[in-house]
């Protein structure tokens, strides 16, 4: 099911960024597609804060890789648009985000007791201080850049939030694959990111009507 509701996130994002392009530019586009393979790690675990839990340590969030294209892209513009990320079951969900520059993003606290979101990242710092269930804060995001995002009160809670001048990106799927269709034809940078590996870019040639395939393996 999680594979599945990946898959549909991105119908959505494909969808808000075709809106952004001109007429007929559907057909004059090309398909940006492949495979992420990440080196093998053992899931990472953090000191329990809550010993009365029983648990000695807790698994960290895991966090999806991310595909997008870097800089601007001649003829089109990121939607500026407000998203969520829920603070659901001591998680952040989802746990990566994709907006553009001058987006918002809503963090709405759905658990029992207090979260604290915040981030130290140099493209956006902020601290939201604790608040209960039934509150959310808001950050504006005026600057490009990946946002690694933390709860001050759960350290295995983590996420990312990667704002971008460009509609032109794809969460990568379980299996490693990922798909970003109507890109305009011409020589594009492309960013791979992940929460536990180095992240790389590449340079991709694409052509109008046709898909270019990337394949990439990141590592720690």
């Amino acid at each position: 099911m999680r594979r599945s509701g990946k898959r549909c996130w991105g119908a959505l994002t494909l969808c808000a960024a075709l809106m952004f392009m001109p007429s007929g530019a559907q057909a004059q586009t090309g398909t940006i597609e492949g495979t992420v393979t990440l080196e093998s790690l053992p899931p990472r675990r953090t000191a329990s804060r809550y010993p009365g839990t029983g648990a000695a340590s807790e698994q960290v969030q895991p966090v999806p890789a991310v595909v997008y294209l870097v800089g601007s892209v001649a003829g089109s513009r990121a939607p500026t648009t407000s998203v969520q990320m829920v603070q659901r079951d001591t998680a952040f969900a989802p746990a990566a985000v994709v907006l553009g520059v001058g987006g918002s993003v809503d963090f709405p606290n759905e658990d029992p007791f207090f979260h604290n979101v915040f981030s130290y990242s140099a493209s956006q710092r902020f601290d939201l201080g604790r608040y209960p269930q039934g509150q959310s804060k808001t950050v504006d995001f005026t600057e490009a850049g990946v946002v690694s995002v933390f709860c001050e009160v759960h350290d295995k809670m983590r996420g990312v939030i990667i704002v971008t001048e460009n509609p032109y990106h794809a969460v990568v799927s379980q299996d490693g694959s990922f798909r970003i269709d109507g890109v305009p034809p011409g020589e594009h940078r492309v960013a791979f990111w992940s929460a536990d590996h180095e992240a790389t870019e590449q340079t991709v040639t694409v052509v109008a009507g046709q898909t270019a395939r990337i394949e990439v393996e990141l590592k720690r």
